[in-house]
């Protein structure tokens, strides 16, 4: 084959290529709108496919079932989440702390985005296979977390470091977020104030407040 005809043949290919991950793109939006709203059980294929405007086939040609499509989604949502928190994290911790709040912020008064981080906990909680899954994906989160505390770990106060190691540290801050996040959704704003993650994990470490650190 001459190099135009292989140039010409893989220029078809290319277009299938980027159709196909359109397509893939399309169902990971459509299934995290459905699994929001209806939750997993109720959540149907069909439907799914019909909010991607797609047919049911094409669903299994990217995902062999329901289950994998909603791991495939955790998965992607593990690595978004991971980007997002490298972005986050600067030299300046005030940056940083303002960040996250906002961050907790942002998903609490998203009731889609609330919605699908209660039902990907109460998934794992239903189906302890899939809860093994989910851990790989927290022990990411919380390898990044720990990394990054673990830079200043020595620097904090002695009572923190004999109290709790960086690691126990991360999962209680992870519990925090999670929690903060439902109770912001059904307390609302009042009760659970947009710098409140921030205090907290200040309180915890033993570490200024936002108006002191500026002082």
């Amino acid at each position: 084959m001459t190099e135009g005809g292989e140039v010409a043949a893989a220029a078809p290919l290319g277009r299938r290529a980027a159709t196909k991950a359109r397509t893939r793109e399309a169902l990971l939006e459509a299934a995290r709108r459905v699994f929001a709203e209806r939750g997993y059980g109720p959540a149907s294929v069909e439907e799914i496919a019909k909010t991607a405007g797609v047919s049911v086939g094409s669903v299994y040609v990217h995902f062999a079932s329901k289950e994998a499509l909603f791991t495939a989604l955790v998965e992607d949502q593990t690595s978004v989440a991971v980007d997002l928190k490298s972005t986050i994290v600067s030299g300046d911790p005030q940056e940083t702390f303002a960040a996250l709040d906002r961050l907790v912020s942002d998903v609490a008064d998203s009731r889609e985005e609330a919605l699908l981080d209660a039902e990907v906990w109460l998934y794992a909680v239903r189906h302890p296979e899939f809860a093994d899954r989910l851990a790989e994906h927290e022990v990411r989160l919380a390898r990044f977390a720990t990394d990054v505390l673990s830079r200043d770990w020595e620097n904090l106060d002695p009572a923190v470091r004999d109290a709790v190691r960086d690691d126990e540290f991360v999962v209680v801050a992870a519990a925090l977020y999670h929690g903060l996040i439902r109770l912001r959704r059904v307390l609302g704003e009042d009760a659970v104030r947009a710098d409140l993650f921030s205090r907290a994990l200040r309180l915890m470490l033993r570490l200024p407040s936002a108006d002191e650190s500026q002082r």
